[in-house]
């Protein structure tokens, strides 16, 4: 699975006006950025080796960049939040998302230098492998 895939299923929930990748100067109002996890994750391995997975986990942030109201924000935010939590078995592109398991509550991020409010979900993706043992 790849961050493509990731953007793909969070512009298919049609909440935004505009879902992109990386970064993206002079962003528009009502936009979902998606971007790979700063954080930092433990590596995890199958028992006897990488192609016995059924299941690999990709660590995403998703940025809500909404307008100058903090409560729409919020509100757009939790709706993200609640679908993105409810999502089984997702076919997107070659990819099938299992589930996404979110890894903090919604996080206020304040204001971008336009004033627009920000609020951020850091989530896991499970996805699915073929075995290949």
């Amino acid at each position: 699975m790849t961050l493509a895939d990731v953007r793909d299923y969070i512009a298919s929930l049609k909440i935004a006006d505009r879902v992109y990748m990386g970064k993206m100067p002079g962003k528009p109002e009502h936009s979902i950025g998606v971007y790979n996890s700063k954080h930092q994750y433990p590596y995890k391995v199958a028992i006897g080796g990488k192609q016995l997975e059924s299941y690999g986990t990709k660590y995403v942030t998703l940025l809500v960049h909404w307008d100058k109201s903090p409560r729409k924000t919020e509100e757009i935010a939790t709706v993200l939040f609640d679908k993105v939590c409810a999502a089984r078995d997702v076919k997107i592109n070659d990819a099938t998302i299992k589930f996404v398991q979110p890894l903090y509550e919604i996080q206020d991020v304040g204001t971008d230098d336009a004033g627009v409010y920000e609020m951020a979900i850091e989530a896991a993706f499970i996805y699915s492998k073929e075995v290949t043992g």
